[in-house]
């Protein structure tokens, strides 16, 4: 175990960040266990399914008291692309798993050392994704970018209850959910890696349609085996007798997270996703669950839209980019005009050759794509 930089504000007698290793250090997940603000994606278990998929390197930070105990933390991951070069990040390719403190000094320490492992790392950036605002006043390096929020839907209510409230509140979700049911649309859960490839397949599927590349196989089956039990949802909508949809959940500290979800575009008249989707909102209640997690969305969206018919409220999300040399908390400039133009064609050849591409094949790239 190594000292991990020095922060400038003067800690507690005895404390200091230093780098762990959160998947043989028992420590961390105890700490992240019993702390309020912790996520599923702040599990140990996520450095080694990144470092099994990508390669990534974690470089995790916690802060030591003398007795050893761990009393806040931080997950980051040194990654190092052809194209992008070194970075540091909290955490590359999964929702927020931002820094755990109870106080701002120890906030700030944190943050402060991994500006200084930044540096030392030789990496040109290093970003967070966090549910904490206001981060840039406790460590002015930080700069503050603009992210798109959450939806999240509050269980404080029985499931029919909040069935019955979409009859005036959402009335295409209640005829949705009934048609699936109609239908004959049922859910089950995941129980073999084959069912995980149905799920990847289909996962690739969607991902085509929205033209963008999928995560690699590698890094979902890893997932499945690697996180802790209990942790890893995975639930498959079947539709005279085939799998026709499903969905990628991580229950964790009373909120179940939608992580990814797919489905088979022949069957959607069926409305399997809205049946896959009723089935998580009765799982979750049913299982103590205080709140279930739709995801990101772009305000205004239609995918906004329907995170909302289900009754889901936005929750604020922020991204923090700390710059070696460069000291401020205020957004960036981002491309110019020029430069803005020449991205937009580009991410739009790249959305035109994802949407042609045959599955198999995009799977690869997605592996691929991601590394850079």
């Amino acid at each position: 175990m190594r000292r991990a930089g020095t922060a400038t504000a003067p800690l507690g007698s005895g404390i200091s960040p230093v780098e762990v290793d959160p998947v043989r250090d028992p420590r961390w997940d105890s700490f992240v266990r019993r702390h309020r603000s912790a996520g599923a994606y702040h599990l140990g278990a996520w450095a080694e399914v990144l470092h099994s998929a990508y390669g990534y390197r974690p470089a995790y930070l916690a802060l030591e008291a003398p007795d050893r105990t761990i009393l806040g933390g931080l997950p980051l991951m040194c990654t190092r692309g052809p194209l992008t070069g070194r970075r540091m990040r909290t955490l590359p390719v999964l929702p927020p798993a931002g820094p755990l403190a109870d106080s701002d000094e120890h906030m700030r320490a944190l943050l402060e050392a991994a500006c200084r492992l930044t540096d030392s790392m030789g990496a040109r950036v290093w970003t967070a994704h966090a549910r904490q605002g206001g981060l840039e006043a406790v460590a002015p390096e930080l700069r503050a970018m603009p992210k798109n929020p959450t939806f999240v839907l509050p269980l404080d209510r029985e499931p029919d209850e909040i069935r019955r409230g979409w009859k005036k509140s959402s009335s295409n979700i209640f005829r949705s959910v009934r048609k699936a049911e109609k239908a004959g649309v049922t859910v089950r859960e995941a129980t073999s890696r084959a069912d995980v490839r149905a799920f990847y397949m289909l996962y690739a599927r969607t991902m085509r349609r929205r033209r963008v590349l999928p995560r690699p196989f590698r890094q979902i089956a890893a997932a499945h085996e690697l996180l802790p039990d209990g942790v890893f949802q995975m639930h498959l909508a079947e539709h005279d007798g085939r799998i026709v949809a499903g969905s990628m959940w991580h229950s964790f500290g009373g909120t179940l997270d939608l992580l990814y979800n797919g489905s088979d575009e022949r069957h959607l008249d069926a409305r399997p996703n809205h049946a896959l989707y009723w089935h998580a909102l009765r799982w979750a209640a049913e299982t103590g669950h205080a709140e279930l997690d739709f995801g990101p969305a772009k305000p205004g969206s239609g995918l906004a839209d329907f995170k909302q018919q289900w009754g889901a409220e936005p929750l604020p999300e922020f991204r923090y980019d700390y710059v070696p040399g460069e000291r401020t908390g205020r957004g960036g400039s981002g491309a110019g005009p020029a430069g803005a133009a020449e991205g937009r064609e580009s991410t739009s050849l790249l959305a035109r050759a994802i949407e042609r591409a045959p599955l198999h094949l995009l799977a690869m790239a997605g592996l691929i794509g991601y590394r850079l």
